[in-house]
């Protein structure tokens, strides 16, 4: 079964004007999902990008085709994942705010293969996170068709995108929100923080 919102009735072409990125989260299951290098074969266990308390979420800027999130130490992949109708799909406008979700089977209009047939998510990504068939034109029906208009989007997914930076939040729920980025984020971030308060120890 699959849900659809969108902030206001609007039609393809205007969706295409204010869609810069798409964020996909869904479930990660080792024995539906599968990472391959075209010259070791499938990674090593335990090595599985782009997942965090169990779930996968890769950001995509549309203009680009580019895996914003995809660490370029693991280079030239292919990722194949069987979502079914697990996966939450949300569009996000230039100031990162969503314009629309779906929740449900994968829109494979927009994200591919196109033959996956709402089941299936195969990414061709180069180290520098290109996404190689990424359709050169998008098509966004999915996202309108059937949707209902709201006037907020429901971000209540078990994955938050990274973008949602803008709260107030206690420490445990900080330490919470570091935890579920992808491990070369989380190390980057402590980096700063330990540069950070060395300097102001000074």
């Amino acid at each position: 079964m699959t849900s659809k919102q969108i902030l206001r009735r609007m039609n393809e072409r205007e969706l295409l004007e204010q869609a810069y990125y798409l964020v996909i989260s869904f479930p990660f299951h080792e024995e539906m999902c599968k990472y391959t290098d075209s010259l070791f074969g499938e990674l090593c266990e335990d090595k599985y990008p782009l997942v965090s308390k169990g779930m996968w979420t890769g950001i995509i800027e549309l203009r680009s085709h580019n895996l914003l999130n995809w660490p370029e130490e693991y280079g030239n992949i292919l990722f194949q994942a069987k979502v079914s109708d697990s996966g939450t799909y949300f569009l996000l406008g230039k100031d990162n705010k969503a314009l629309c979700r779906i929740s449900g089977y994968v829109p494979n209009r927009l994200i591919p293969d196109a033959d996956g047939c709402g089941d299936y998510i195969r990414l061709r990504i180069k180290s520098n996170g290109t996404i190689e068939n990424w359709p050169d034109v998008p098509d966004f029906s999915e996202f309108i068709d059937g949707a209902m208009v709201v006037d907020r989007i429901d971000g209540n997914i078990k994955e938050e995108p990274v973008f949602n930076v803008c709260m107030d939040l206690t420490y445990d729920e900080l330490m919470d929100k570091l935890f579920r980025l992808p491990k070369h984020l989380q190390m980057e971030i402590g980096k700063a923080l330990i540069e950070n308060a060395s300097g102001n120890n000074l």
